[in-house]
């Protein structure tokens, strides 16, 4: 909390950023607001917790945000939903992705040999997306606010970012255990406006903290780098999934004991990472890993300095 605390106060002093914004968990807005007063207690903050959003209240805190001069604007992550991008910006940034799936199936359709899947894969990521434009359309926008590209917000912290790891993706390897490809409405909102800062601040502008950015599957590294360094995915020609993985993981197909218990059955799943230099490289362009030698944490000291493996005997009634 106190480094990005520090940092945005940082960025407000040599003039790189005019208002960070800090979107944080729901249950620790105000928590959020008492760390950083307590590191500085100067600092002019506007804490917005969930009733500043709420339907009668949003246009209030909204235009608070927009016109006040503050170090600080900390928001919660539902909170952070409610602050709507432009329907310019947003239909200007979902037709250059259907842009982009329709040169891919394009491609494929080149290349037709074994591409059905990857074609159905791509129709359906353009069928969802179509059917997005289509919803945003359609809505009744009575509540009439601001735009998040009116407040003024350039620069953004995200505590907890794991919470937005359900980015979709679009990947022909259905078939493979290890890569679950949800497409949730929370992560494409916070993708839409990491996307807007970073155009509109020269890459810069987005910092992520968690403890668990990679916790349940090799795709959420690339999920990590799609919203931190899209462009040097681009560079490097792999900002396709199919592609970072042929390059990155690797499918290791093994005996595993099948869910109902009845015998063993071949498994293919996602399960090792190859080139891993360059992968890091890459990784460590965004990242700022911390270990836990380097933070050297208060743990409990163990009586010998080792840690052993102590065997408690089985009861009778245990064994019985």
């Amino acid at each position: 909390t106190w480094t990005m605390t520090a940092a945005a106060m940082e960025l407000r002093r040599l003039n790189l950023a005019k208002k960070p914004m800090f979107v944080v968990p729901n249950h620790l807005v105000d928590q959020w607001g008492a760390e950083f007063l307590k590191l500085y207690p100067q600092a002019r903050l506007l804490v917005a917790g969930k009733d500043d959003f709420a339907t009668g209240n949003r246009q209030q805190a909204m235009a608070r945000i927009a016109t006040g001069n503050y170090d600080a604007v900390i928001v919660s992550h539902r909170s952070f939903e409610f602050l709507p991008v432009s329907d310019d910006y947003f239909n200007k940034f979902v037709e250059k992705q259907l842009a982009e799936l329709d040169a891919e199936i394009g491609l494929a359709k080149e290349l037709k040999d074994n591409n059905r899947p990857i074609i159905k894969e791509l129709e359906k990521a353009k069928k969802r997306l179509t059917v997005r434009l289509k919803k945003r359309a359609d809505r009744d926008s009575k509540d009439r606010t601001l735009t998040f590209e009116e407040l003024g917000v350039d620069q953004l912290f995200v505590d907890e970012a794991d919470a937005y790891k359900n980015l979709g993706y679009v990947t022909k390897m259905n078939r493979i255990a290890g890569l679950p490809n949800s497409d949730s409405n929370r992560a494409f909102d916070m993708f839409l406006k990491v996307r807007y800062l970073q155009e509109h601040s020269g890459g810069r502008g987005v910092v992520f903290a968690t403890g668990t950015p990679i916790s349940n599957t090799l795709a959420e590294m690339y999920t990590m780098l799609r919203y931190l360094g899209p462009e040097m995915l681009s560079e490097r020609n792999v900002s396709h999934f199919d592609s970072w993985a042929a390059n990155f993981a690797e499918a290791v197909t093994s005996l595993e004991l099948a869910p109902d218990g009845s015998g063993y059955r071949m498994h293919t799943r996602f399960a090792k990472f190859i080139n891993l230099p360059e992968l890091l490289s890459m990784f460590r362009t965004v990242a700022d890993v911390q270990t836990a030698d380097m933070l050297n944490l208060p743990r409990a000291d163990l009586e010998n300095g080792t840690p052993a493996i102590a065997a408690a005997p089985a009861s009778p009634e245990l064994k019985a």
